[in-house]
């Protein structure tokens, strides 16, 4: 897919996430101490492994606030250089294919409707709303202690539809 298909739902993503901050760590989405842009995923990852060992409640990073075991994951999944650098485009590929794995082909060949996909969506991203079942409208970890939903029900799903619109 295209990847300017994904800016409504990157843009809607990262609001809730960091305030669209690429250096963004888990409690302070406005950090300017840690220059994750300029670190190597390697550096990263490690970080985030410090941070575990140092008692952190997340070691979520970046403007999509990615996870240690998902960042691994995806160096893994997609082949990447460990010495290549986290910095804006990397981060953006790097939510394209967290997306894709949430159903974005489903949905765009109309397998997925709009709420399964935005629910599915807020299972990778805690601060979207699920838009299914009893939580519907909050986090799809409310209640963990650490998570809750920054974006509406309404702002989800017009990303989505612009999502769509752009396929």
């Amino acid at each position: 897919m295209n990847p300017a298909a994904y800016q409504p739902l990157l843009q809607v993503i990262a609001k809730g996430e960091s305030e669209g901050n690429y250096n963004a760590r888990f409690g302070d989405a406005h950090n300017t101490e840690i220059q994750f842009t300029k670190m190597s995923l390697q550096e990263v990852m490690q970080w985030q492994t410090e941070q575990v060992n140092a008692g952190a409640a997340s070691n979520a990073v970046g403007k999509y606030q990615i996870i240690g075991p998902t960042l691994s994951g995806l160096v893994r999944e997609l082949n990447l250089d460990p010495k290549a650098h986290f910095d804006e485009a990397m981060q953006d590929r790097l939510a394209r294919a967290l997306i894709d794995r949430r159903g974005a082909a489903a949905f765009a060949s109309g397998t997925l409707t709009a709420d399964q996909f935005a629910s599915n969506l807020s299972m990778e991203w805690a601060s979207l709303p699920t838009l299914q079942g009893p939580h519907a409208g909050q986090s799809y970890y409310e209640g963990d202690g650490l998570n809750t939903a920054h974006i509406t029900k309404d702002e989800v799903l017009a990303a989505v539809e612009q999502f769509r619109r752009s396929l």
